[in-house]
């Protein structure tokens, strides 16, 4: 059979996320085959995608297919399976890549899927918007995840910060929660329609890609009361969206949720520093009015650029600090300089 190399490579981009680091359940580091898809799975979540004329069934190793296709230069590529392999064909090369006929993995535990519903607009970027709170303690799971209610709202918590955002309108599905490490990998997708499950929550995009997700089975606690927060109003200079950006250089992560920048705020003065195993940043802007005291908090810098592209004015009280937008609210914690 013949393919577009370029449409199986994107495919597979697609489903990436959906790979295990390390193969602890069978084929979990394997890109699956079945019914005209590719599917991942790692037991957190799975991704599948339609592939058009793919007429194989079967588990391959991904890293291996996925570096060859990326150094074939023809886009036509003849596809054919013989002998427990498959063999690959784009101009005089080819190769051969050991293709397992069965398929292990427990896609059977992802359940039935529910009816389809059409999700909120916002959803996304609600989803990224609070994830940056999320805790990564998993002694305390429930806050390692990012808590989406029926009621229209989608928030998360560390216990230090909180973070909300409301949706225009209520949820199609019943209240979840979902690992920010998952939906951080769903909403890179243009997804447009939810389905509940069974211990598991199923995204859709026009593209017919689906993303399954484990959601974990806890009450998350009402923070209603936390978020009222009054006193006196800061404004934060303009100038801090560029002290972040430099900022930024020293924060970067291999992970998002662990990029974090240090502000400090002393009487008329504030502070962002930085700082990664290579080097450090630091750098000071004046306030409009004099702070109490020397106040520290730590934020995920992007968030911090979402907010500032809003609001510069924030409610200081009694160790806390509240952002508020037009559908969002960001509370922290301050600690005093030690």
């Amino acid at each position: 059979m013949q393919i577009k190399k370029s449409e199986l490579q994107a495919a597979l981009e697609i489903v990436k996320p959906g790979l295990a680091n390390k193969e602890i359940i069978e084929q979990t580091c394997s890109f699956a085959f079945l019914n005209d898809k590719v599917i991942t799975y790692n037991d957190e979540i799975s991704i599948s995608h339609p592939v058009k004329g793919l007429e194989i069934q079967g588990a391959i190793q991904a890293q291996e297919l996925y570096a060859l296709l990326s150094k074939i230069k023809k886009e036509e590529i003849e596809l054919e399976i013989k002998d427990n392999e498959i063999l690959l064909k784009s101009g005089r090369a080819k190769a051969g890549i050991r293709i397992q006929s069965e398929i292990k993995l427990p896609l059977h535990e992802i359940g039935k899927i529910q009816e389809w519903k059409p999700l909120p607009e916002a959803f996304s970027r609600a989803c990224r918007f609070v994830s940056s709170a999320c805790g990564r303690d998993m002694s305390r799971p429930v806050l390692t995840c990012v808590h989406v209610n029926k009621e229209g709202f989608v928030e998360a918590s560390d216990n230090c910060r909180i973070s909300r955002f409301s949706l225009e309108e209520s949820m199609p599905v019943d209240t979840f929660l979902i690992p920010a490490t998952s939906i951080l990998e769903v909403i890179k997708l243009p997804i447009t329609k939810i389905a509940e499950g069974e211990g598991w929550i199923h995204f859709k995009t026009e593209e017919k890609t689906i993303v399954s997700c484990r959601v974990f089975s806890d009450k998350f606690p009402d923070t209603s009361s936390a978020l009222k927060v009054e006193g006196e109003k800061i404004i934060f200079p303009t100038t801090l969206k560029d002290m972040l950006d430099k900022a930024m250089v020293f924060s970067k992560r291999d992970h998002s949720l662990d990029e974090n920048v240090t502000i400090l705020l002393n009487n008329k003065k504030i502070t962002v520093k930085s700082q990664s195993d290579t080097g450090w940043f630091e750098e000071v802007e004046k306030l409009e009015e004099a702070i109490n005291g020397e106040l520290i908090f730590n934020i995920t810098p992007y968030l911090l650029r979402d907010i500032l592209n809003q609001q510069h004015i924030c409610i200081l009280s009694n160790r806390m600090m509240r952002f508020e937008g037009e559908s969002w609210e960001y509370v922290t914690t301050l600690r005093e300089k030690e």
